[in-house]
């Protein structure tokens, strides 16, 4: 339960500051637009890549919870998007959002900030943003898409393409690679990925309480159903399977695991609401999923705090 005080009550008291200014009306939506920006594009990649370039290459058990939540987010953002058309009778690109949102987390503005914070969590927690970052962005934008003319090697090179020009994606490849080949991050280059590095978590937490104030909730009579069925995969089904390959390949290191917990259990993330509105899908359904997520994001989170540290 001390975890839970030290750790997770600044976390949720910082958005609640964040979600007060924007009641208050003392910032905007543009504000919350410009603080994003910050924390996407600069802030975060140099957290990021302080953080990969000065631990050592992966190793056995990066790997295996790399695989374990891989196969679990294969499984729900592919189930999602065929159970999806059966149930709620959606478009292919409808689909697409809906499985994508059962499946991206919150892991930038939410998750990693409280990674960061405890020892041995931020090396499994950043290995799993970047498959995600690589792999799950990549087949969620493929999803949506509208079906264009060309070749399917073309669109799919497009596709994968994208990630690489995702600031975040690029910063963990190369603090990866800077450790890898065995240079070391010292002296002032050190003290400025550090400096930098530490207002990405709690501008992102700030930014995310004053989005959560300056977006109205949806009407959820309309589609709570879909929104319930998005809730159960993302907060129940994900962490079920991604938890259940990880014993089943022997990850036993307690960071390892309450790291690749917390990343399964963060809330809905924004990005499957924006990603979506760049389609011009399902924008209505992922940002109440986000805000519905985000609130039962209280008491997942603080259960994994209690049960790993």
């Amino acid at each position: 339960m001390n975890a839970v005080f030290a750790v997770a009550l600044p976390v949720f008291g910082i958005i609640a500051a964040g979600l007060l200014a924007g009641r208050l009306k003392l910032m905007n939506a543009d504000d919350s637009a410009a603080l994003n920006k910050f924390v996407f594009r600069f802030a975060m990649p140099a957290a990021l890549f302080g953080l990969t370039a000065t631990t050592p290459p992966p190793g056995a058990e990066d790997a295996a919870i790399a695989i374990s939540y891989a196969v679990a987010a294969f499984a729900v953002i592919f189930g999602g998007y065929f159970v999806s058309q059966k149930l709620f009778d959606l478009h292919k690109p409808e689909a697409g959002a809906h499985g994508f949102a059962s499946v991206l987390g919150n892991a930038v503005f939410l998750g990693l900030p409280i990674a960061l914070n405890i020892e041995g969590w931020g090396r499994p927690f950043v290995t799993l943003m970047l498959v995600e970052g690589i792999f799950v962005i990549a087949i969620g934008a493929a999803l949506m898409a509208p079906r264009r003319d060309g070749g399917g090697l073309a669109r799919l090179a497009g596709y994968f393409a994208g990630p690489l020009r995702n600031p975040l994606v690029v910063a963990m490849a190369a603090g990866f690679l800077f450790s890898a080949l065995g240079f070391s991050l010292t002296g002032p280059l050190e003290t400025f990925f550090s400096l930098f590095g530490r207002a990405a978590g709690p501008t992102a937490l700030f930014s995310m309480g004053l989005f959560l104030a300056t977006n109205p909730f949806p009407d959820m009579q309309k589609i709570q159903g879909r929104i319930a069925a998005i809730s159960v995969a993302k907060m129940v089904i994900l962490p079920a399977i991604a938890l259940g390959a990880a014993f089943l390949l022997g990850v036993s290191n307690p960071h390892y695991l309450g790291a690749l917990a917390l990343f399964v259990l963060v809330p809905c993330g924004v990005g499957s609401f924006i990603i979506a509105s760049q389609y011009g899908v399902y924008q209505t359904e992922t940002a109440a999923a986000v805000s519905f997520t985000t609130i039962v994001s209280v008491v997942t989170i603080s259960a994994v705090l209690i049960v790993f540290i």
